[in-house]
């Protein structure tokens, strides 16, 4: 019998990325999103190339009833691999963004984790196996100014895997935090921000795919936290070690210079 996977947020980026890999390793898939025609024109391409049963769900998960609606769409089906992926950014200063969103932020990318991961974990755990991948970010090692929130949620997404892996380090259960560092897909764009993406080097911005392939390897090594980017693991070695009120000023020079936002 075919094993299934659940990707959230898989329309682009990241998350076709992981439903290409496990598409081609013989998974049957339950994708995600919001942009209904270029899911399922996604879902179509999966289907012809890798012969995998692909369910397509089209859902608000930064709400309750999101949740709610996948969770009914999801309960008869057993699930393999979970990956949380689905998130966004926002641009402002945090006292400038809107409350509703920030409440959805919060919620997609704390809340519907939790919520998806405690779902479909009982039958993981009932069976004595399964994979549940959680996409953080470099973010969670260095927040940045525009991106408090964004970063904080990304904190709690890495605490929260590391924590479920020492809980369940004595099943056959596995789980995974990705920190993928500098993607080329949509998020930036979504989030309004204008970055170069043609730079190259340790700060250059690599393919989903890419990301994914080093990501599944440290999980068949048996990584906890992947850290697939160059740039992303040395981010988090130098904060670890930078003195705060050095880090502070490091990162809005940083901010400045590297990541202008549209006015």
């Amino acid at each position: 019998m075919k094993k299934t996977v659940l990707i959230t947020g898989a329309t682009s980026g990241l998350g076709l990325a992981y439903a290409k890999y496990f598409a081609a390793e013989g998974y049957d898939l339950i994708l995600t999103g919001r942009r209904k025609e270029v899911i399922y024109q996604n879902a179509e391409k999966l289907r012809e190339r890798y012969h995998s049963d692909v369910t397509v769900v089209i859902v608000e998960l930064s709400t309750q009833e999101g949740v709610d609606a996948l969770i009914g769409q999801i309960k008869d089906r057993k699930i393999d691999v979970l990956v949380n992926n689905a998130g966004f950014g926002l641009k402002n200063t945090f006292v400038d963004i809107p409350e509703e969103d920030n409440e959805s932020l919060l919620y997609l990318q704390t809340t519907c984790v939790v919520r998806l991961t405690h779902f479909v974990l009982k039958n993981m755990c009932e069976r004595n196996e399964g994979t549940i991948i959680n996409i953080s970010s470099d973010g969670a090692f260095a927040v940045m100014p525009h991106n408090v929130l964004y970063s904080s949620s990304k904190l709690f997404i890495l605490n929260f895997t590391e924590g479920l892996h020492m809980e369940l380090a004595k099943t056959g259960i596995q789980v995974q935090v990705v920190c993928p560092g500098f993607i080329d897909s949509h998020f930036h764009e979504s989030a309004d921000m204008h970055v170069d993406k043609s730079k190259k080097g340790l700060f250059g911005f690599r393919k989903p795919e890419d990301i994914v392939a080093d990501a599944m390897k440290d999980l068949k090594k048996g990584k906890v936290l992947s850290i697939p980017d160059r740039g992303a693991r040395l981010i988090r070695g130098i904060v670890r070690f930078l003195p705060r009120p050095l880090f502070y000023k490091a990162v809005n020079l940083f901010s400045t210079k590297f990541v202008e936002k549209k006015k």
